[in-house]
C-alpha cells in the first residue's frame, strides 16, 4: 500500500513543486542574464571607446606596450589579439564589423571576456579574464536546500494521510473478508477522521444487521417449530380421533397455536423492520398520562385478575415530546411482560425530574436477578428458558422497548420495585 498510494502522491507532488520552481527559476535566470550581460556591455563601453581612440593615435608597434602599462590601472587583463583567433557566430562577426561589443562568460570558471574591433584594424581589443562572483555555485545550493525543504514539508503533510489511509485500507479489507469486528482508528490524521469515523459507523451498522439476521434465523428456526409440532400433532389426533368433543378441543388447540404463529411472525417481522430502517417517528408534546391511560384501559380487560393501575391522576396532566405510537407500543410491551410475573398489582407512574420525563412501571413479581439485568434488552433474551405458553415470546420486546425510547434519545433501565418485583423506567428529554 505504501508503495502504491504513498510513493505516488509524494511523487505527483514533489514533480509538480520541483517542475515549478525550476520553471520558474529558469524565467528568473534568463531574465537576469539579459539584465546583466546588458549592464556588463554597457559598463565596458566607455572602456573600449577610450581605448580604441587611444589607440588609433599610436602606432601599430606601440600599442601593445600601451595597453600592459595601463591594464593595472583598471584592474583587469587588456589585450590585443588577431580577429581569426576567436570564432564567433556570423551574427557576432557582422555586429563586431559594426563597432559592436561581443561578451562571452564562463559560469564555471566565473570568468567574463569582451571583445571589440579596432576600427579600421584586423585587430581585436580583448578585455578579461575578468573574475565574477560565483553565483552558479549559491544558487545550485540555495536551490537544493529549498527543494530539500519542500520535500521535508510534503512528506511531513502526506506521510500521516497516507497512514491513514493504509490503516482503513486494511480495516476495509479485514472486515470484507469476514472480520465483522475490524474498525479504523480514529487517531489519524485530521482529513480522515470524519472519513474512519462513517466507516466504523457503517461497519457496526452492518454487524449489527448481519447479527440480527443470524440470530433472527436461529429464532425462527427454534421458535416456530414448537407450536408447528403442536399442530401437527392435533391434526393427527382430530383424524384419529371420532368423538366430536375431543375433536373440537383438538381445534381450539389448533387455532389457538396458529394465533401463536401468528404472534411469533408479526413479533420477528416488526424486529427486523426497526433494525433495518429507524421508523419515521411523529414526536410532538402530548400529554403522557392520557397514553399511560389508554394502555391500562386494554389490559384491564384482559387481565381482570390483576390491577393495573396509574398513581397519577386522569384529569393530571403531563406534557412532553414523545410519538404517541412509539411510546404506546413501549408501554405494551413491558406491562405486558409485567403481566406474566405479577402476583396482583401493576402499577404505573409519570414524572418531569430535571428536563426529563420518567416512566415508571412497577410490579409485585418475583423480580429480577441483578446479573440478569445488563442483557435483559438483549434481543432474543429470555430469563425464563422454558418455552412453555405461560412464558411467551422470544424476547423482542424488550429489545424492542429499548429501540423506541432511544429513537427518542433516551435510554431505558431495570430495578427492584417497592412492590417487591421489578420496575422499568423509561428516560427521554422533555423538548
Amino acid at each position: 500500500m505504501i508503495g502504491n498510494l504513498f510513493v505516488r502522491l509524494y511523487l505527483v507532488l514533489i514533480i509538480a513543486f520541483i517542475g515549478l520552481g525550476i520553471s520558474i527559476d529558469t524565467y528568473f535566470e534568463q531574465q537576469e542574464s539579459a539584465y546583466d550581460l546588458t549592464s556588463d556591455i554597457e559598463l565596458h563601453k566607455g572602456t573600449f571607446f577610450l581605448l580604441n581612440k587611444e589607440l588609433q593615435s599610436l602606432p601599430s608597434n606601440e600599442r601593445e606596450q600601451y595597453l600592459q602599462i595601463i591594464a593595472p590601472s583598471f584592474g583587469f587583463p587588456i589585450q590585443l589579439a588577431e580577429l581569426n583567433h576567436f570564432s564567433f557566430t556570423p551574427e557576432q562577426n557582422k555586429y563586431l564589423n559594426q563597432g559592436g561589443i561581443v561578451s562571452r562568460y564562463d559560469d564555471q570558471l566565473g570568468k567574463a571576456w569582451f571583445f571589440q574591433k579596432l576600427n579600421n584594424d584586423s585587430k581585436m581589443l580583448v578585455i578579461g579574464p575578468i573574475l565574477l562572483e560565483p553565483n552558479g555555485s549559491t544558487n545550485l545550493i540555495t536551490n537544493t536546500i529549498f527543494f530539500l525543504g519542500l520535500a521535508l514539508i510534503i512528506f511531513i503533510w502526506a506521510w500521516p494521510l497516507s497512514k491513514g489511509l493504509q490503516k482503513l485500507t486494511k480495516a476495509a479489507i479485514a472486515f470484507g473478508q469476514g472480520d465483522f469486528s475490524a474498525r479504523a482508528s480514529t487517531k489519524t490524521s485530521a482529513p480522515l477522521v470524519e472519513l474512519a469515523t462513517r466507516f466504523n459507523a457503517m461497519a457496526s451498522r452492518i454487524q449489527r444487521l448481519i447479527k440480527s439476521h443470524k440470530e433472527l434465523s436461529h429464532a425462527v428456526s427454534h421458535e416456530l417449530r414448537t407450536p408447528i409440532a403442536r399442530l401437527r400433532f392435533a391434526m393427527e389426533m382430530v383424524r384419529e380421533l371420532e368423538d366430536k368433543n375431543q375433536q373440537e378441543k383438538y381445534l381450539h388447540t389448533m387455532d389457538d397455536n396458529i394465533e401463536e404463529l401468528d404472534g411469533l411472525v408479526d413479533e420477528l417481522l416488526t424486529y427486523a423492520r426497526f433494525d433495518r430502517e429507524e421508523p419515521d417517528l411523529q414526536i410532538k408534546q402530548q400529554n403522557i398520562i392520557a397514553t399511560c391511560y389508554q394502555v391500562i384501559e386494554k389490559f384491564s380487560l384482559t387481565h381482570s385478575h390483576l390491577t393495573i393501575r396509574c398513581v397519577n391522576l386522569p384529569t393530571e396532566t403531563i406534557l412532553c415530546a414523545f410519538d404517541d405510537d412509539a411510546i404506546t407500543r413501549a408501554l405494551d410491551n413491558i406491562i405486558r411482560n409485567a403481566c406474566r410475573y405479577a402476583k396482583s398489582t401493576i402499577e404505573i407512574s409519570a414524572q418531569i425530574n430535571a428536563e426529563r420525563v420518567i416512566l415508571t412501571i412497577d410490579d409485585d413479581g418475583c423480580g429480577i436477578p441483578q446479573e440478569s439485568r445488563q442483557k435483559l434488552f438483549d434481543p432474543f433474551v429470555r430469563l425464563d428458558q422454558s418455552r412453555d405458553r405461560n412464558s411467551g415470546g422470544i424476547g423482542l420486546g424488550l429489545a424492542m422497548v429499548k429501540k423506541l425510547v432511544e429513537l427518542h434519545q433516551g435510554d431505558v433501565c431495570v430495578d427492584c420495585a417497592p412492590l417487591g418485583g421489578a420496575r422499568f423506567q423509561l428516560r427521554w428529554p422533555v423538548h
